[in-house]
Protein backbone atom coordinates (compact mmCIF):
# COMPACT_ATOMS: atom_id res chain seq x y z
CA UNK A 1 0.00 0.00 0.00
CA UNK A 2 1.42 2.91 -1.23
CA UNK A 3 2.70 5.52 2.03
CA UNK A 4 0.77 8.83 3.18
CA UNK A 5 1.92 11.81 4.98
CA UNK A 6 -1.21 13.14 6.44
CA UNK A 7 -0.63 16.45 8.97
CA UNK A 8 -3.41 16.58 11.35
CA UNK A 9 -2.56 20.02 13.53
CA UNK A 10 -3.11 22.46 10.74
CA UNK A 11 -6.13 22.62 9.41
CA UNK A 12 -4.96 24.47 6.06
CA UNK A 13 -2.35 21.46 5.69
CA UNK A 14 -5.22 18.89 6.69
CA UNK A 15 -7.50 20.14 4.02
CA UNK A 16 -4.54 20.61 1.65
CA UNK A 17 -4.02 16.82 1.72
CA UNK A 18 -7.61 16.29 -0.03
CA UNK A 19 -7.38 15.43 -3.31
CA UNK A 20 -10.01 17.86 -5.28
CA UNK A 21 -10.94 14.63 -6.87
CA UNK A 22 -12.82 14.35 -3.71
CA UNK A 23 -16.60 14.05 -3.70
CA UNK A 24 -15.86 16.15 -0.87
CA UNK A 25 -14.38 19.19 -2.48
CA UNK A 26 -17.15 21.66 -1.78
CA UNK A 27 -16.91 20.55 1.52
CA UNK A 28 -13.08 21.89 2.41
CA UNK A 29 -13.81 24.62 -0.28
CA UNK A 30 -16.73 26.12 1.59
CA UNK A 31 -14.04 25.65 5.04
CA UNK A 32 -11.12 27.49 3.58
CA UNK A 33 -13.48 30.43 2.41
CA UNK A 34 -14.90 30.90 6.35
CA UNK A 35 -11.29 30.34 7.96
CA UNK A 36 -9.05 32.89 5.86
CA UNK A 37 -6.14 32.57 8.71
CA UNK A 38 -5.35 29.38 10.12
CA UNK A 39 -5.00 29.11 13.92
CA UNK A 40 -1.86 29.76 15.32
CA UNK A 41 -1.07 26.94 18.06
CA UNK A 42 0.51 29.35 19.92
CA UNK A 43 -1.00 27.73 22.98
CA UNK A 44 -2.40 24.09 24.12
CA UNK A 45 -5.47 27.07 25.11
CA UNK A 46 -5.27 28.07 21.52
CA UNK A 47 -5.35 24.63 20.19
CA UNK A 48 -8.28 23.83 22.34
CA UNK A 49 -10.34 27.00 21.53
CA UNK A 50 -9.85 26.46 17.55
CA UNK A 51 -10.82 22.42 17.66
CA UNK A 52 -13.81 23.44 19.78
CA UNK A 53 -15.06 26.22 17.63
CA UNK A 54 -14.37 24.23 13.93
CA UNK A 55 -14.92 20.56 15.73
CA UNK A 56 -18.17 19.92 13.12
CA UNK A 57 -16.06 21.11 10.06
CA UNK A 58 -12.62 19.10 11.34
CA UNK A 59 -14.74 15.92 11.96
CA UNK A 60 -16.28 16.05 8.33
CA UNK A 61 -13.04 16.56 7.14
CA UNK A 62 -11.64 14.16 8.58
CA UNK A 63 -14.02 11.56 7.79
CA UNK A 64 -13.90 12.98 4.36
CA UNK A 65 -9.80 12.49 4.40
CA UNK A 66 -10.31 9.08 5.93
CA UNK A 67 -12.63 7.92 2.99
CA UNK A 68 -10.49 9.51 0.02
CA UNK A 69 -7.54 7.73 1.77
CA UNK A 70 -8.76 4.10 2.27
CA UNK A 71 -10.50 4.22 -1.33
CA UNK A 72 -7.51 5.72 -3.42
CA UNK A 73 -5.26 3.14 -1.98
CA UNK A 74 -7.79 0.14 -2.57
CA UNK A 75 -8.10 2.13 -5.74
CA UNK A 76 -4.40 2.94 -6.95
CA UNK A 77 -3.51 -0.97 -7.34
CA UNK A 78 0.08 -0.34 -8.99
CA UNK A 79 -0.11 -1.47 -12.62
CA UNK A 80 3.14 -1.31 -14.77
CA UNK A 81 2.87 0.77 -17.89
CA UNK A 82 2.05 -1.72 -20.50
CA UNK A 83 5.16 0.01 -22.05
CA UNK A 84 7.71 -1.58 -19.80
CA UNK A 85 6.54 -5.21 -20.78
CA UNK A 86 7.36 -7.51 -23.88
CA UNK A 87 4.32 -8.04 -26.00
CA UNK A 88 4.63 -11.07 -28.58
CA UNK A 89 2.21 -11.54 -31.06
CA UNK A 90 1.69 -14.79 -33.29
CA UNK A 91 -1.10 -13.67 -35.53
CA UNK A 92 -2.69 -13.41 -38.80
CA UNK A 93 -4.14 -10.16 -39.57
CA UNK A 94 -7.57 -9.00 -41.43
CA UNK A 95 -8.00 -5.96 -39.47
CA UNK A 96 -6.32 -4.65 -36.12
CA UNK A 97 -3.65 -6.46 -34.37
CA UNK A 98 -4.28 -6.96 -30.77
CA UNK A 99 -1.89 -4.72 -29.21
CA UNK A 100 -4.12 -1.54 -30.90
CA UNK A 101 -6.88 -2.74 -28.86
CA UNK A 102 -4.69 -3.06 -25.65
CA UNK A 103 -3.01 0.69 -26.13
CA UNK A 104 -6.56 2.61 -26.19
CA UNK A 105 -7.91 4.50 -23.22
CA UNK A 106 -7.05 2.52 -20.02
CA UNK A 107 -7.38 -0.95 -21.41
CA UNK A 108 -4.28 -2.50 -20.43
CA UNK A 109 -4.98 -1.86 -16.74
CA UNK A 110 -8.58 -3.34 -17.09
CA UNK A 111 -6.64 -5.99 -18.92
CA UNK A 112 -4.48 -6.82 -16.03
CA UNK A 113 -6.78 -6.27 -13.29
CA UNK A 114 -9.19 -8.94 -15.40
CA UNK A 115 -6.57 -11.72 -14.52
CA UNK A 116 -9.09 -12.16 -12.16
CA UNK A 117 -12.42 -12.30 -12.55
CA UNK A 118 -14.57 -9.29 -11.96
CA UNK A 119 -18.10 -7.13 -12.69
CA UNK A 120 -17.82 -3.84 -13.74
CA UNK A 121 -19.12 -2.45 -11.04
CA UNK A 122 -15.67 -3.81 -9.27
CA UNK A 123 -13.77 -2.40 -11.53
CA UNK A 124 -14.93 1.16 -10.92
CA UNK A 125 -15.13 0.70 -7.40
CA UNK A 126 -11.35 0.01 -7.84
CA UNK A 127 -10.51 2.74 -9.61
CA UNK A 128 -10.19 0.93 -13.14
CA UNK A 129 -13.21 3.43 -14.69
CA UNK A 130 -14.56 1.79 -17.78
CA UNK A 131 -17.95 1.10 -19.67
CA UNK A 132 -20.15 -1.44 -21.22
CA UNK A 133 -18.95 -0.46 -24.69
CA UNK A 134 -15.22 -0.50 -23.71
CA UNK A 135 -16.12 -4.17 -22.12
CA UNK A 136 -17.99 -5.17 -25.67
CA UNK A 137 -14.76 -3.95 -27.35
CA UNK A 138 -12.31 -5.66 -25.77
CA UNK A 139 -14.75 -8.63 -26.03
CA UNK A 140 -14.90 -8.31 -29.58
CA UNK A 141 -10.77 -8.09 -30.14
CA UNK A 142 -10.60 -11.47 -28.49
CA UNK A 143 -8.85 -10.47 -25.26
CA UNK A 144 -11.80 -11.04 -22.52
CA UNK A 145 -14.77 -12.98 -22.07
CA UNK A 146 -17.68 -12.39 -20.08
CA UNK A 147 -18.94 -15.46 -17.64
CA UNK A 148 -21.91 -14.76 -15.51
CA UNK A 149 -21.65 -10.76 -14.60
CA UNK A 150 -17.86 -11.32 -14.60
CA UNK A 151 -15.32 -10.42 -16.75
CA UNK A 152 -11.95 -12.18 -17.83
CA UNK A 153 -9.24 -11.81 -19.21
CA UNK A 154 -8.09 -14.12 -21.99
CA UNK A 155 -4.51 -13.36 -22.69
CA UNK A 156 -1.80 -15.21 -21.18
CA UNK A 157 -0.48 -12.30 -18.76
CA UNK A 158 2.53 -13.44 -16.89
CA UNK A 159 4.34 -10.84 -14.13
CA UNK A 160 7.81 -11.37 -13.08
CA UNK A 161 8.00 -14.08 -11.40
CA UNK A 162 6.05 -16.33 -13.94
CA UNK A 163 8.57 -14.95 -16.74
CA UNK A 164 11.38 -15.81 -14.75
CA UNK A 165 9.76 -19.34 -14.22
CA UNK A 166 8.86 -19.82 -17.51
CA UNK A 167 12.33 -19.08 -19.01
CA UNK A 168 14.18 -20.89 -16.72
CA UNK A 169 11.85 -23.83 -17.49
CA UNK A 170 12.27 -23.31 -21.25
CA UNK A 171 16.11 -23.60 -20.94
CA UNK A 172 15.70 -26.89 -19.15
CA UNK A 173 13.37 -28.08 -22.54
CA UNK A 174 15.85 -26.41 -24.61
CA UNK A 175 18.90 -28.68 -22.96
CA UNK A 176 17.36 -31.80 -23.47
CA UNK A 177 15.93 -31.08 -26.71
CA UNK A 178 19.73 -30.49 -27.27
CA UNK A 179 21.06 -33.48 -26.58
CA UNK A 180 19.08 -35.62 -28.69
CA UNK A 181 19.46 -33.06 -31.63
CA UNK A 182 23.16 -32.79 -31.19
CA UNK A 183 24.12 -34.75 -34.12
CA UNK A 184 21.19 -33.58 -35.94
CA UNK A 185 22.09 -29.99 -35.75
CA UNK A 186 25.69 -30.95 -36.71
CA UNK A 187 24.40 -32.67 -40.01
CA UNK A 188 22.19 -29.64 -40.95
CA UNK A 189 25.00 -27.56 -40.66
CA UNK A 190 27.44 -29.30 -42.63
CA UNK A 191 25.08 -29.40 -44.92
CA UNK A 192 24.88 -25.76 -45.48
CA UNK A 193 28.56 -25.53 -45.99
CA UNK A 194 28.80 -28.33 -48.36
CA UNK A 195 25.92 -26.15 -50.13
CA UNK A 196 28.91 -23.39 -50.04
CA UNK A 197 26.80 -21.24 -48.37
CA UNK A 198 28.47 -21.29 -44.34
CA UNK A 199 27.92 -17.57 -43.80
CA UNK A 200 24.23 -18.37 -43.93
CA UNK A 201 24.09 -20.87 -41.48
CA UNK A 202 22.19 -18.93 -38.85
CA UNK A 203 19.95 -17.27 -40.95
CA UNK A 204 18.71 -21.07 -42.52
CA UNK A 205 18.53 -22.38 -38.66
CA UNK A 206 16.62 -19.64 -37.60
CA UNK A 207 14.16 -18.22 -40.29
CA UNK A 208 13.88 -21.47 -41.93
CA UNK A 209 14.07 -24.07 -39.45
CA UNK A 210 13.30 -22.57 -36.15
CA UNK A 211 10.78 -19.57 -37.22
CA UNK A 212 9.61 -21.25 -40.33
CA UNK A 213 9.49 -24.92 -41.01
CA UNK A 214 8.94 -25.17 -37.42
CA UNK A 215 5.61 -23.73 -37.05
CA UNK A 216 3.98 -26.36 -39.46
CA UNK A 217 5.10 -28.78 -37.03
CA UNK A 218 3.29 -27.26 -34.31
CA UNK A 219 0.46 -25.22 -34.82
CA UNK A 220 -0.88 -22.72 -37.37
CA UNK A 221 -2.74 -19.15 -36.56
CA UNK A 222 -6.25 -20.58 -37.13
CA UNK A 223 -5.11 -24.01 -34.91
CA UNK A 224 -5.20 -21.32 -31.85
CA UNK A 225 -7.93 -18.88 -31.90
CA UNK A 226 -9.69 -17.22 -34.55
CA UNK A 227 -11.17 -13.58 -33.60
CA UNK A 228 -12.71 -10.37 -35.74
CA UNK A 229 -9.72 -8.97 -36.50
CA UNK A 230 -6.92 -11.53 -35.83
CA UNK A 231 -6.03 -15.02 -35.28
CA UNK A 232 -3.40 -16.96 -33.62
CA UNK A 233 -2.09 -15.81 -30.41
CA UNK A 234 -1.15 -13.06 -28.47
CA UNK A 235 0.87 -12.61 -24.54
CA UNK A 236 2.23 -10.34 -22.70
CA UNK A 237 5.65 -10.83 -20.58
CA UNK A 238 7.02 -8.93 -18.11
CA UNK A 239 10.46 -7.89 -19.77
CA UNK A 240 11.95 -8.75 -23.11
CA UNK A 241 14.63 -11.63 -23.05
CA UNK A 242 18.46 -10.61 -23.29
CA UNK A 243 20.72 -11.91 -26.09
CA UNK A 244 19.78 -12.49 -29.35
CA UNK A 245 17.07 -11.34 -31.30
CA UNK A 246 15.92 -12.78 -34.20
CA UNK A 247 13.30 -12.11 -36.74
CA UNK A 248 12.06 -13.07 -40.44
CA UNK A 249 10.48 -11.48 -43.15
CA UNK A 250 9.34 -12.82 -46.44
CA UNK A 251 8.01 -11.56 -49.51
CA UNK A 252 6.37 -12.82 -52.47
CA UNK A 253 4.31 -16.03 -51.87
CA UNK A 254 6.56 -16.34 -48.89
CA UNK A 255 9.60 -17.57 -51.04
CA UNK A 256 11.90 -15.21 -50.94
CA UNK A 257 13.12 -14.88 -47.07
CA UNK A 258 15.31 -12.24 -45.01
CA UNK A 259 16.25 -12.93 -41.90
CA UNK A 260 16.83 -9.78 -39.62
CA UNK A 261 18.10 -8.35 -35.87
CA UNK A 262 18.56 -4.98 -34.24
CA UNK A 263 16.95 -3.65 -37.34
CA UNK A 264 14.59 -4.96 -40.41
CA UNK A 265 15.08 -1.90 -42.63
CA UNK A 266 18.59 -3.79 -44.05
CA UNK A 267 16.58 -4.25 -47.92
CA UNK A 268 16.66 -2.01 -50.26
CA UNK A 269 13.08 -1.44 -50.29
CA UNK A 270 9.86 -4.11 -49.09
CA UNK A 271 8.77 -3.34 -52.54
CA UNK A 272 12.10 -4.13 -54.31
CA UNK A 273 12.02 -7.50 -52.51
CA UNK A 274 8.41 -8.35 -53.57
CA UNK A 275 9.58 -7.51 -57.00
CA UNK A 276 12.49 -9.91 -56.93
CA UNK A 277 10.45 -12.63 -55.50
CA UNK A 278 7.93 -12.02 -57.98
CA UNK A 279 10.49 -12.45 -60.69
CA UNK A 280 12.76 -15.44 -59.13
CA UNK A 281 9.22 -17.47 -59.25
CA UNK A 282 8.27 -16.24 -62.68
CA UNK A 283 11.61 -16.46 -64.72
CA UNK A 284 13.75 -17.90 -62.33
CA UNK A 285 16.20 -15.02 -62.66
CA UNK A 286 15.97 -11.43 -62.11
CA UNK A 287 15.25 -9.73 -66.12
CA UNK A 288 14.38 -6.38 -65.12
CA UNK A 289 17.92 -4.60 -65.18
CA UNK A 290 16.89 -2.01 -63.68
CA UNK A 291 15.67 -4.12 -60.63
CA UNK A 292 19.44 -5.78 -61.01
CA UNK A 293 21.02 -2.41 -60.45
CA UNK A 294 18.84 -1.88 -57.01
CA UNK A 295 19.73 -5.25 -55.80
CA UNK A 296 23.58 -5.58 -56.59
CA UNK A 297 25.09 -3.39 -53.79
CA UNK A 298 23.23 -5.50 -51.34
CA UNK A 299 24.73 -8.62 -52.59
CA UNK A 300 22.20 -10.96 -53.83
CA UNK A 301 22.44 -11.38 -57.24
CA UNK A 302 25.20 -10.47 -59.84
CA UNK A 303 25.10 -8.80 -62.75
CA UNK A 304 23.05 -11.26 -64.94
CA UNK A 305 20.40 -11.22 -62.29
CA UNK A 306 20.90 -14.55 -60.66
CA UNK A 307 20.71 -15.13 -57.08
CA UNK A 308 23.66 -15.23 -55.07
CA UNK A 309 22.10 -16.83 -52.01
CA UNK A 310 20.94 -19.94 -51.56
CA UNK A 311 18.34 -21.22 -53.45
CA UNK A 312 16.36 -24.44 -51.94
CA UNK A 313 14.26 -26.54 -54.40
CA UNK A 314 11.22 -28.11 -53.75
CA UNK A 315 12.18 -31.59 -55.24
CA UNK A 316 16.00 -31.55 -55.11
CA UNK A 317 16.55 -29.92 -51.52
CA UNK A 318 20.00 -31.67 -49.84
CA UNK A 319 18.31 -29.90 -46.58
CA UNK A 320 15.31 -31.96 -46.52
CA UNK A 321 15.66 -34.76 -44.44
CA UNK A 322 18.02 -33.05 -42.28
CA UNK A 323 15.18 -30.54 -40.92
CA UNK A 324 12.57 -32.79 -41.13
CA UNK A 325 14.39 -35.14 -38.39
CA UNK A 326 15.08 -31.92 -36.45
CA UNK A 327 11.27 -30.69 -36.84
CA UNK A 328 10.22 -34.23 -35.45
CA UNK A 329 12.59 -33.86 -32.43
CA UNK A 330 12.09 -30.76 -31.54
CA UNK A 331 8.22 -31.02 -31.32
CA UNK A 332 8.15 -34.52 -29.56
CA UNK A 333 10.33 -32.45 -27.05
CA UNK A 334 7.67 -29.89 -26.66
CA UNK A 335 4.81 -31.39 -26.33
CA UNK A 336 6.09 -33.92 -23.47
CA UNK A 337 7.10 -30.29 -21.78
CA UNK A 338 3.60 -28.65 -22.24
CA UNK A 339 1.51 -29.95 -19.32
CA UNK A 340 3.02 -28.11 -16.65
CA UNK A 341 3.51 -24.79 -17.42
CA UNK A 342 -0.35 -24.93 -19.16
CA UNK A 343 -1.75 -25.91 -15.27
CA UNK A 344 0.44 -23.57 -13.74
CA UNK A 345 -0.51 -20.33 -16.09
CA UNK A 346 -4.00 -21.19 -15.91
CA UNK A 347 -3.15 -21.38 -20.11
CA UNK A 348 -6.84 -22.21 -21.79
CA UNK A 349 -5.39 -24.81 -24.38
CA UNK A 350 -2.54 -26.87 -25.29
CA UNK A 351 -2.05 -25.17 -28.51
CA UNK A 352 -1.73 -21.78 -27.11
CA UNK A 353 0.52 -23.15 -24.54
CA UNK A 354 2.80 -24.61 -26.76
CA UNK A 355 3.49 -21.90 -29.11
CA UNK A 356 4.69 -19.56 -25.54
CA UNK A 357 7.07 -21.88 -24.67
CA UNK A 358 8.35 -22.68 -28.32
CA UNK A 359 8.94 -18.97 -28.74
CA UNK A 360 10.95 -19.35 -25.75
CA UNK A 361 12.65 -22.75 -26.25
CA UNK A 362 13.89 -21.60 -29.97
CA UNK A 363 15.90 -18.71 -28.55
CA UNK A 364 17.39 -20.97 -25.59
CA UNK A 365 18.33 -23.30 -28.89
CA UNK A 366 19.60 -20.27 -30.42
CA UNK A 367 21.99 -19.94 -27.70
CA UNK A 368 22.95 -23.38 -27.02
CA UNK A 369 23.96 -23.69 -30.65
CA UNK A 370 26.52 -20.45 -30.48
CA UNK A 371 27.93 -21.55 -27.33
CA UNK A 372 28.19 -25.50 -28.24
CA UNK A 373 28.54 -25.64 -32.37
CA UNK A 374 30.38 -21.94 -32.79
CA UNK A 375 27.29 -20.95 -34.84
CA UNK A 376 28.38 -17.34 -35.77
CA UNK A 377 26.03 -14.68 -35.79
CA UNK A 378 26.40 -12.32 -38.86
CA UNK A 379 27.07 -8.75 -38.36
CA UNK A 380 24.48 -7.39 -40.26
CA UNK A 381 21.94 -8.94 -37.82
CA UNK A 382 23.95 -7.41 -34.94
CA UNK A 383 24.88 -4.11 -36.07
CA UNK A 384 22.64 -1.55 -37.90
CA UNK A 385 25.51 -0.10 -40.00
CA UNK A 386 27.01 -2.82 -41.43
CA UNK A 387 27.63 -3.33 -45.06
CA UNK A 388 24.70 -3.64 -46.74
CA UNK A 389 26.54 -6.01 -49.35
CA UNK A 390 26.27 -8.34 -46.41
CA UNK A 391 22.57 -8.85 -46.96
CA UNK A 392 23.79 -11.90 -48.79
CA UNK A 393 24.36 -13.51 -45.91
CA UNK A 394 20.86 -13.37 -44.55
CA UNK A 395 18.80 -14.34 -47.45
CA UNK A 396 17.50 -16.74 -49.06
CA UNK A 397 14.89 -18.46 -51.85
CA UNK A 398 12.48 -21.26 -51.30
CA UNK A 399 10.95 -22.68 -53.95
CA UNK A 400 7.02 -22.95 -53.37
CA UNK A 401 7.33 -20.81 -50.27
CA UNK A 402 8.20 -21.10 -46.69
CA UNK A 403 5.63 -22.85 -45.06
CA UNK A 404 4.47 -25.04 -48.28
Amino acid sequence: MKKRRVVVLDTNCLVQSISQRSNYYPVWKSFIAANQKPPTFATSETIKTSIMKNFTHIKTLLVALLVNVVSESMAQTNIRPYECWNEIAFVSLSGHQPANYVRKDNNWEILYILRTPHTIEELNSMGIQCNQSQLMLLEMGGLIKKEGKKWQTQIPILDEDQTNHLRKYSKEVANKIYTTTKKDFKQFMNRISAMGFENNTASLIFSYLLDGRMWTKLVLFEDINNHLTWSGCYWVLYDARKGVSLGTNAYGKRNMIVTYGVSSEIVPSHKAMKECAYEIEKYGKINNQELVQQLLPYGIVDTDGNLTVPVIKKDNNPLKEAVSILMDKISAGLKESVAPIRNLYGINSDNLTTVILYHEVMWDLIDLLIEKENLKIPEILKDENAEKSLLKHVAFYIEGGLMN
